[in-house]
Order: C-alpha cells, then structure tokens, then sequence
C-alpha cells in the first residue's frame, strides 16, 4: 500500500529515468559508456524476457571512477565483479527509486581491453532515453551484443529464429565483419553451434559448459582455464569452493548469518562430489560401450 503523495511510476519509464541518471553520472566524471540491451536498444535486438534494469557497458580505463561515483551517491551495490557471474564482467547496482543497474566493465563473449571498447564507441549512435542523449552501439553492435547475450543465457542458432537469421543475412555479415575485431570469435561460433571449429581457444570449454548446461563443476575448470594468466587462473581456482555470500543474501533476502555461509558451503561441496561421481560413472560407462 502506498503512503500519501507516493506515486506509481510505470516500469518502462523508471528504466529510462534509470539510464538518464546514469547517463548525466558518467557525463559528470567523465566516463565513456554504452547503454546496452533493453530499452537502449532497438526492438528486434532485445530479449523476449522485459528487462528491469538499466546496462551500461564501461569504458574499462573509466570503470574505477564510474563505480566511484556510484558508490557515494544513492546505489548500493549488490554484487561485485568476480561475483556477479562466471566472466566476472558486472556489478549490480540498486537505487531505491530507480531500481537495478547493471555495470558491465567488458561484455561476455568479447575482449575485455580498451581497444575493443574503441571499436563499439567509434560507430556509437544515440538513442533518448528519460529526455537525455544515450550512446549506444551501432546496429551491427547491438546484434552482436544480442547474440552473445542469447547464447551465455543457453540459446543458439537452431533453437532461437534470430540468431539463425544472423547467419545469411545481410545483418549477419556486417556482424560476422565485427566478430574478429572485437575479439568474439568463440562465443560467435557457440552461438552459431560450431564450436568445434574454434576447439583450440582457451574459452572454448567455457562456452561450451554455458551453452550445453553442464554441471558447476565444469564450468569451474572451464572457468579457470579461460583465464589469461597464471595469476588469473590460480584466483578463479581459489574462489571456486568459496559461498559467494552476496548470491545467498540476495535470494534470501537477508544478510546470511555465520550458520547460513556454513549450510551453504557444506552443500557446495556435497553438490561438487554428486557430480563428479555422476560424471565418473558416465565415463565408465561410456568405456563399457566400447
């Protein structure tokens, strides 16, 4: 129930006042980004599932200032980059009247260097969003981002009519022209079902793992072995048995209390153990069948 004078705002018009705020923020430290997805984008780009929060993808020499600047206004912070997701590519970001941003320091599925956001910010257009000029990629861009958001979220060519369209037509190949510059090869090639072909890339075991749904398991040693550095892959390595404690806050509503991070730990590692006996036995009997 709503006090007196509190006002319903339409879910479509607080994610444009969202990216416009966000907008005049990055404007006033002097951060380049690129709204992204959504209601940023144009409608044959978007995800069927209606968004709820505002992307922003940052320019990654501007990353530090940008959160900066969000953490001393009105956003609370929700989860951190190595914990948002397996690429560790976002933070999430709440406002109490603007609700959920998401800040992307590099997109799933590209490279994560300033030179790739070069590209993107070099053919960037512009779309008013809450009466405020918003950057955004170019046609060929969004398709791209589309694509690869479609594929880490388990879609491909043969079961999502718009990534198949992606393959012959004349948008496709203005995509197919982007894909090596911004260094998307394996996730272009995930989402197109041809994977095999890029077999020999340190992502590949991670787009497959996404895009075939295997186990945490996998996706950890998969995770570990994207990683461009030793130092890299001996963090991810260390993280793996660790509660990420912001998930567990968020879909319990509550910060977990001591017990509750112990719970969850215990259960990771029964989880872990049930598959590896599970992928164990199927390795056996593969072999039986020989």
């Amino acid at each position: 129930m709503r006090t007196q004078g509190e006002a319903r705002v339409e879910l479509t018009a607080r994610i444009e006042l969202c990216h416009a705020a966000l907008q005049h923020l990055a404007d006033r430290v002097g951060a380049d980004v690129l709204h992204v997805k959504g209601l940023a984008f144009e409608p044959q780009w978007r995800s069927r599932g209606a968004g709820t929060d505002a992307d922003l993808l940052v320019r990654p020499s501007h990353v530090r200032r940008l959160v900066g600047a969000l953490d001393q206004a009105a956003w609370h912070r929700r989860s951190r980059f190595h914990t948002g997701s397996p690429f560790g590519h976002a933070q999430t970001y709440w406002h109490d009247h603007l609700g959920y941003a998401d800040v992307h320091r590099f997109f799933p599925g590209m490279s994560a260097d300033e030179a790739t956001f070069d590209v993107l910010w070099a053919d960037r257009e512009v779309v008013t969003l809450g009466g405020v000029p918003n950057p955004v990629p170019s046609q060929a861009g969004q398709a791209l981002v589309f694509l690869l958001n479609e594929t880490r979220n388990g879609a491909t060519a043969d079961d999502q009519p718009r990534l198949a369209a992606l393959r012959d037509s004349a948008m496709g190949a203005q995509v197919r022209a982007l894909v090596p510059r911004v260094g998307a090869e394996v996730a272009h090639a995930a989402a197109l079902g041809e994977l095999d072909r890029v077999r020999d890339r340190r992502e590949h075991d991670l787009w497959r793992a996404i895009t075939t749904g295997s186990g945490r398991v996998e996706e950890w040693r998969a995770r570990v072995k994207a990683q461009p550095t030793l130092v890299g892959k001996v963090a991810t390595a260390l993280r793996a048995p660790l509660v990420n404690t912001e998930h567990l806050a968020n879909t319990r509503g509550h910060d977990p209390s001591p017990v509750e991070v112990a719970v969850e730990f215990v259960d990771r590692g029964r989880r872990g153990l049930l598959e590896l006996w599970a992928a164990r036995g199927a390795g056996r009997d593969a072999g039986g069948d020989g």
